[in-house]
């Protein structure tokens, strides 16, 4: 009973440390930041706003949660020689290469760079070196960086299991330019949670105080330290993946499968070399190595497929269908075909429109689900209903607007950077503006007045196949 009591007070100032560092807190405000990124791209692109914020951070805090709590009970019986200077050196690392890469702010990354730094450092002598060097030298070597290998990559299966769970949640659509120029229809999974781990490390470095254990930590191979304690280590996994050739879901369980294998071979890279010091360096390159390889292998296969957001001579394709529209009250999902309404077949936006004032009152739409068969939806029609049903087609040959790469390194995600781009390198021009333009140029009058609003969808146009090469991970 006593022993009990005492590691819930060290749990206590685990978390409680772990509250107190800012880490924590920036990890969840990364998930924000992608989040209003992603609203302002759909207002611009769509016009209209897909995404909700709070509905986000639901689907992402949570789960981050949950692979906190998996992952810090699955290593509390090692004995991880960690500190809280292990914590900084994490961070430091992850903000860094996160100005170069947003995926390499992924814990396996900031790991893999501490633990090569350290062994690098192991070959030279500080003793005459300044004092600030010397104090990051000791405070570098100061915890056994094998131990963060390890943690990275027990953390890459579980990223691969919320990948696949939680992709759909964590999905918006997107407007891309393909190779030849042409814009493409697509999704971008911002697959990024914020783990929050309780790690059992020697009490020498925590200020919690010390507790003693009924177990020998299985990693735990020096002479037996003055106690235990539980160390607040909050960490960022995941990145951001865009697809135009599969629906998210899809796109996610590819992508997982390819990254739980690759998961697995660094766990046993970051275990060896928790147990063998020798093979530091080669976990050192191992653990980031294959994350990378799993990202390249995604990026490859995307770069093979034919894009699957594009107009086909058989009708109008789906992107995407506001959430509580009567479209998703009829059931319509991204990648369906739009065939016929009220009779009328559908092969540019104006029969779409002149399909539903067919019979205002009323529509039946027939559809081509996502393995060719054909459907009918059918409901009843009321006043102040979206003209278009609530659905988002996929983007024409004129779309003014894609997305920007700016996203590919923590600056794109700061309020000031644009999530979008002009197409042609013109400079954009003024929201209001641009609606009202593009309203009046393509919606027709009698929708624009029997709905208070206007339509942005140009001409149809076709999409090449090799235009699906520009998709990739971000």
């Amino acid at each position: 009973m006593e022993w009990g009591l005492e590691w819930l007070k060290q749990a206590g100032y685990g978390i409680t440390s772990a509250l107190i560092q800012p880490f924590g807190y920036i990890a969840a405000l990364l998930v924000l930041l992608l989040a209003l990124r992603q609203i302002r791209a759909e207002r611009r692109l769509f016009h209209a706003r897909l995404t909700a914020w709070p509905g986000r951070l639901l689907a992402a805090l949570p789960a981050g949660l949950a692979a906190g709590v998996l992952v810090s009970a699955a290593v509390q019986f090692l004995g991880l020689d960690l500190n809280a200077d292990a914590v900084f050196w994490l961070w430091g690392a992850a903000l860094l290469l996160g100005l170069v890469r947003l995926r390499f702010a992924a814990a396996a990354y900031g790991a893999g760079l501490i633990a090569f730094l350290q062994w690098l450092a192991g070959w030279f002598d500080w003793s005459a070196s300044p004092e600030p060097v010397r104090r990051l030298a000791s405070s570098l070597a100061s915890f056994d960086a094998a131990g963060l290998l390890l943690i990275a990559g027990l953390l890459l299966p579980v990223e691969a299991l919320l990948l696949w769970r939680f992709s759909r949640r964590l999905a918006g659509p997107v407007i891309v330019d393909g190779k030849r120029g042409r814009p493409i229809g697509g999704w971008r999974i911002d697959a990024v949670w914020p783990v929050p781990l309780l790690l059992l490390v020697p009490a020498a470095g925590t200020s919690g105080g010390a507790a003693e254990l009924p177990w020998t930590p299985l990693l735990w191979s020096g002479g037996g330290p003055s106690g235990w304690a539980l160390l607040g280590l909050p960490v960022v996994i995941g990145s951001v993946w865009r697809t135009t050739s599969l629906l998210p879901a899809a796109k996610a369980a590819r992508a997982a499968k390819t990254l739980l294998w690759t998961g697995l071979i660094a766990a046993a890279a970051g275990a060896a070399a928790a147990r063998w010091e020798l093979l530091l360096p080669a976990a050192a390159a191992a653990v980031p190595a294959l994350r990378e390889i799993a990202a390249c292998i995604e990026r490859s296969r995307e770069a093979a497929g034919s894009p699957l957001y594009a107009h086909e001579g058989s009708g109008l394709r789906v992107l995407a269908v506001l959430p509580g529209s009567s479209g998703a009250q009829l059931g319509i999902e991204p990648g369906e075909i739009v065939s016929k309404v009220n009779g009328i077949a559908v092969r540019r936006p104006e029969n779409l429109y002149d399909g539903l004032m067919a019979n205002p009152a009323f529509c039946k739409i027939e559809l081509l689900n996502h393995e060719g068969h054909v459907r009918f939806v059918q409901r009843a029609r009321y006043e102040n209903e979206h003209h278009q049903l609530g659905l988002v087609l996929a983007p024409f040959e004129d779309a003014a607007y894609s997305v920007s790469g700016a996203l590919r390194s923590l600056i794109g995600l700061l309020p000031w950077s644009r999530p979008y781009r002009r197409r042609g390198g013109t400079a954009p021009a003024a929201d209001g503006a641009h609606t009202a333009a593009h309203n009046a140029a393509h919606a027709p009058a009698s929708a624009a007045a029997a709905a208070g609003q206007a339509a942005s969808e140009p001409a149809a146009a076709e999409v090449l196949p090799s235009d699906a090469g520009s998709a990739a991970q971000d």
